[in-house]
């Protein structure tokens, strides 16, 4: 169902299903910017999963092909729990740094071992951004998507602190017409009820 679903999405099918859609209200578009104050995961109408089969990552290409960094910063300067380093990452970074003991100095240790970089984010300048970007860890790579929500696991969800996530999931609003219309086929539903 995720390529046929994200191929409508990309030829801009859902354009069809919008009239009286409840994704065209403005109280919508404003839910989405109330989101700013309050950081909250916005499940996104684009697949994480495909049920019944591999996972599959049309989705998440389709959110890359689409989503456009302000560069702001803030997910970098603002404190929050820090930010887990994989193996990997604290590899990479050391090597780039020199140094294994001044990067363990920008962290601290998780109750599991693991490392965590403190926060806001030693490495973030706010002129020059972020100076270890060639080997920014995994989790910077891959923001401002989040797990899927546990109510919509198979959806890709993004965190709503970022303003260009706000921005998709304004834009991607009425894309949501077209997952109803794949759930009512689903459950032998006709859509035009």
């Amino acid at each position: 169902m995720a390529p046929i679903c994200v191929g409508e999405k990309r030829r801009g099918e859902h354009l069809k299903l919008l009239k009286g859609h409840w994704s065209q209200r403005e109280d919508e578009l404003r839910k989405i910017d109330l989101c700013e104050r309050i950081s909250i995961d916005i499940a996104l109408p684009l697949p994480a999963k495909d049920r019944g089969f591999a996972e599959t990552c049309e989705g998440v290409d389709l959110f890359w092909e689409i989503f456009e960094c302000k560069r702001c910063g803030r997910c970098c300067r603002t404190p929050g729990a820090g930010l887990v380093l994989e193996d990997g990452d604290f590899r990479r970074i050391s090597e780039f740094l020199g140094s294994k003991k001044r990067l363990r100095s920008l962290c601290r240790r998780g109750e599991d071992g693991t490392w965590i970089l403190k926060q806001p984010c030693p490495f973030y300048d706010s002129k020059d951004g972020c100076r270890i970007y060639e080997v920014r860890p995994l989790t910077c790579r891959l923001y401002p998507l989040h797990p899927p929500l546990k109510e919509m696991p198979f959806n890709l969800a993004v965190d709503s602190f970022c303003p260009a996530a706000r921005e998709i999931a304004k834009k991607t609003l009425g894309w949501w017409a077209i997952c109803e219309k794949h759930w009512a086929e689903i459950m032998g539903i006709r859509a035009d009820r």
